[in-house]
C-alpha cells in the first residue's frame, strides 16, 4: 500500500447547503451591494454540511510520481493533472500515475517555475504560465510541446481560459516617481498561439518592501452565471487600503464594481495598522467565498447568493474522519489539502482528490 495526503477540490459548480446558518447580513452603499461579515459569529462545519457530495480519487505512488508541496491542480475531461516543484503529473481520473507532462529544467522547451496552470476546454490541452522563462508553454495530453509563447516583459502569475483564448496576468516590481516602488501587474489577452490581442489597463499597488510584505495568491478571476469576477488580493501588510470589492469584468475589459464585503470590526485598529486582509474571494453558483486573515488565523465566510443566508468558519471546513481545519485553494478549480497516514517509510504520502459536488 502507498502512504498518502489528502486533497479535497472542490468544482464551484454545484451545492447544496444543509448545515445551521445565520441571516447573512447585506445593504446597498451608494447603490453597490454591501455584505456584512459578523467576525465573532463563527461556528464549525463539516465539507458534507455544505456539499452534496464528493467522490475520493487516490493518487498513485511510484518512484517517479513521489509528490510533494503541490502547486496547481487541473482536471480535465480525462486525466487530472498535479504541478508541484519538480514539474507536472498527469494522472486518470481512477487515481493511476500516467507520465510527465513536460521538462522541469533549463533546456529549450522547458518549464522552471510553474505559477499558473489550467486546462484548455477547446482542445484539453495543458496550459503552463513559467515565472522563471516569463512565458506559457501548450503540452497535448500525450505531453508533447505544442507551443510556447514569447518571453513576456514580466513574470506570469495567473493564466485562465477565456473564449478568445487566454487571459494572463503578470507581476513585477518597479521605482514610480510619485510612489516611490510599487507592484505592477499586467493583465492581458493572448489567442490559443499566445499572441497577445488585447491589453486591460495596468494596475499598480505601492509596496514598502519587497520581502514578506507582499501578499498574493494565484486566484485572481473565478466564473459563475456566464461572468468573469475579478478581485485583486496585492497589497501590503502596512498598507491601509481596504481591498473589499468584487468586480465583474465586461466584454471592454472594465472592471466593474460588483459588490463589497464589510466586517463588523475595525479594519485598521488603534495603532494604524490593518489587522483584517482579505486574502481570496471566489464565485460560484451557490456562494461567495471570502478568504480572509486576522491575527495569524485565516477564517472562510461563505455566503449563500440564493438563501441571503452565510457562515464563517475559523481555520476552514472540516473533513469527516479527519483531524484539523482546511481551506479552500484554487486555479480555476478549488480544493482542500490535508494529511494522510504515509504507508511508505521515509516519503511523504500522496494526495487523494475529492471531486465534490457544491450543488446549485
Amino acid at each position: 500500500m502507498i502512504s498518502r495526503k489528502i486533497m479535497v477540490i472542490v468544482f464551484f459548480a454545484l451545492g447544496l447547503f444543509n448545515a445551521c446558518q445565520d441571516k447573512g447580513g447585506t445593504e446597498q452603499a451608494g447603490g453597490l451591494q454591501t455584505i456584512r461579515i459578523e467576525h465573532n459569529n463563527q461556528t464549525e462545519l463539516f465539507l458534507e454540511d455544505v456539499a452534496a457530495n464528493y467522490t475520493s480519487i487516490p493518487l498513485e505512488m511510484t518512484e517517479e510520481s513521489l509528490i510533494g508541496y503541490i502547486h496547481n491542480v487541473a482536471v480535465s475531461e480525462d486525466f487530472l493533472y498535479i504541478n508541484y516543484a519538480k514539474g507536472i503529473l498527469q494522472f486518470n481520473h481512477a487515481g493511476k500515475y500516467i507520465k510527465k507532462i513536460g521538462e522541469n529544467g533549463e533546456a529549450p522547451g522547458n518549464y522552471r517555475q510553474v505559477r499558473s496552470m489550467i486546462i484548455d476546454p477547446m482542445d484539453q490541452s495543458i496550459i503552463a504560465a513559467d515565472a522563471r522563462f516569463r512565458k506559457s508553454f501548450k503540452f497535448s495530453e500525450d505531453g508533447d510541446l505544442l507551443a510556447e509563447s514569447e518571453i513576456l516583459s514580466s513574470p506570469p502569475i495567473y493564466i485562465t481560459p477565456i473564449p478568445e483564448g487566454y487571459m494572463v496576468i503578470t507581476d513585477d516590481n518597479t521605482q514610480d516617481e510619485a510612489l516611490g516602488l510599487v507592484s505592477i501587474n499586467e493583465i492581458f489577452k493572448q489567442d490559443r498561439d499566445f499572441v497577445k490581442i488585447d491589453s486591460l489597463k495596468p494596475l499598480k499597488a505601492k509596496i514598502e518592501k519587497i520581502f514578506h510584505t507582499i501578499w498574493r495568491h494565484p486566484s485572481f478571476i473565478t466564473r459563475a452565471d456566464s461572468t468573469a469576477y475579478f478581485f485583486f488580493p496585492i497589497g501590503t501588510l502596512k498598507e491601509q487600503v481596504e481591498r473589499d470589492t468584487l468586480f465583474q469584468i465586461n466584454e471592454n475589459g472594465d472592471f466593474i464594481p460588483h459588490l463589497k464585503f464589510q466586517f463588523s470590526e475595525n479594519v485598521i485598529n488603534e495603532e494604524g495598522k490593518r489587522v483584517f486582509f482579505i486574502e481570496k474571494i471566489e464565485v460560484n453558483e451557490a456562494y461567495y467565498l471570502v478568504t480572509y486573515h486576522y491575527e495569524g488565523n485565516y477564517y472562510l465566510f461563505g455566503y449563500d447568493r440564493k438563501k441571503d443566508s452565510s457562515w464563517l468558519v475559523k481555520d476552514g471546513l472540516r473533513v469527516k474522519n479527519l483531524e484539523g481545519h482546511y481551506l479552500p485553494k484554487s486555479n480555476g478549480i478549488s480544493y482542500l489539502m490535508t494529511e494522510g497516514v504515509s504507508e511508505l517509510k521515509g516519503e511523504e504520502p500522496n494526495p487523494i482528490i475529492h471531486l465534490i459536488d457544491w450543488g446549485k
